[in-house]
């Protein structure tokens, strides 16, 4: 009977070592299991406009204990880990994701490529979870805009004057309601949209919003089939239709001398290069045409023969060749001109598809930034090896 006692108090006097080790070593890292963590995304109050096809980074930061804040690094998570969920806006997001960069934390974004004419809002979150059993301890929230900038309303007052409306790279959109004060201002007539080398003259009645982002990239599969022939490329990448049939003017006169004075139009269409009946003004040093829907048009200095296939990849078995095609392809480029501010990444191009212009009617709020840690608890005498993230 004294030996089962005593072996029983020796028991109790393990255990109650065991137990001491445990309240040192969770002392030690400072973690109970209800102990809060705040992260956040600092300072960042995501205000800028993300435009389609770009990335973006958003650094994660911590609150200590004394207050101060810090990077989020693999030392504050060895009992949770980082998750990144979007919500809402899914369509306008390529990427959502907690990417480690030199140990630290960041939220990396990446935008889906498109040409839209609205701006989307997004909402996501960087969540922390326990390891021991994925339970939700914290969130850290951030809500986006993606899109392109609008045109000012003051810029479209030009027309009051009868003058030209300039577009710039900087802010492409022309919104539905805008076009409404347009035709006010034009009492229904005509209005010319123009960014110095081209101008486009059209009625806006009824109008639906536009994107008349533009750029002057060669189109290599033409360049690399026709090498002998000098070209100009104007191209509209989102393919910004209007309701009626406007006149496009090009300024040609940086070309008139290594053209020779030749000029021939195309329109470059699904791989195909459709002619244009275009209008050569020496005078004027300028090429016109007219046309309700803006493209990718090609000018050259040698006449191609009209609908000469360039990519064959677009002309499915099923397709005939000789069908124009009625919409067109997006261009695989991506502006240069617009560079958003902030911590960008540039290495995505941006992709031909199709881009959600819904506008959630969200709410915008600047940062909310909570999260949890909670510490997986070891036995007396066992060695716990936490997973590095």
């Amino acid at each position: 009977m004294k030996k089962f006692v005593s072996m029983f108090l020796a028991v109790c006097a393990m255990s109650a070592m065991s137990v001491t080790a445990f309240a040192q070593q969770a002392q030690a890292v400072n973690v109970t299991s209800d102990e809060k963590m705040k992260i956040s995304f600092g300072e960042e109050k995501f205000s800028e406009l993300l435009l389609p096809g770009q990335t973006y980074t958003y650094p994660l930061y911590i609150e200590q204990q004394d207050g101060k804040v810090v990077p989020l690094t693999d030392e504050h998570l060895k009992d949770v880990k980082l998750r990144a969920e979007s919500k809402d806006g899914k369509s306008a997001i390529s990427s959502f994701k907690v990417e480690e960069e030199n140990d630290k934390y960041q939220l990396e974004v990446t935008t889906q490529a498109g040409w839209p004419t609205k701006e989307v809002e997004v909402e996501g979150a960087v969540k922390a979870v326990k390891r021991s059993n994925g339970q939700v301890v914290g969130s850290a929230e951030a809500e986006l805009k993606v899109g392109y900038p609008t045109i000012s309303d003051e810029a479209l007052e030009a027309v009051k004057a009868d003058e030209y409306i300039f577009v710039e790279p900087a802010a492409p959109v022309i919104s539905t309601k805008q076009f409404e004060k347009l035709d006010e201002y034009a009492d229904g007539g005509k209005v010319t949209l123009t960014n110095g080398m081209w101008k486009y003259e059209v009625r806006i009645s009824g109008q639906e919003a536009v994107n008349m982002l533009y750029n002057e990239r060669a189109i290599k599969e033409v360049s690399s089939m026709f090498e002998d022939q000098n070209f100009k490329y104007v191209s509209f990448p989102g393919g910004p239709a209007f309701d009626f049939t406007g006149k496009m003017t090009i300024d040609v006169s940086d070309e008139m001398e290594d053209f020779n004075g030749k000029f021939y139009v195309y329109r470059y269409l699904k791989g195909t290069l459709h002619k244009i009946d275009a209008t050569v003004d020496l005078d004027d040093e300028s090429v016109s045409f007219e046309t309700k829907n803006l493209g990718r048009f090609v000018i050259t200095d040698k006449e191609i023969a009209d609908k000469t296939i360039v990519d064959k990849s677009f002309v499915s078995q099923s397709q005939n060749p000789e069908q124009k095609p009625e919409t067109e392809k997006p261009a695989e480029q991506k502006p240069e001109s617009e560079k958003p501010a902030g911590n960008v990444s540039d290495k995505n191009d941006y992709q031909s598809g199709n881009f959600d212009k819904g506008n959630p009617d969200t709410g915008a709020k600047d940062y909310v930034g909570l999260a949890a840690m909670a510490a997986a608890v070891s036995a007396a005498g066992i060695a716990l090896n936490r997973k590095k993230r």
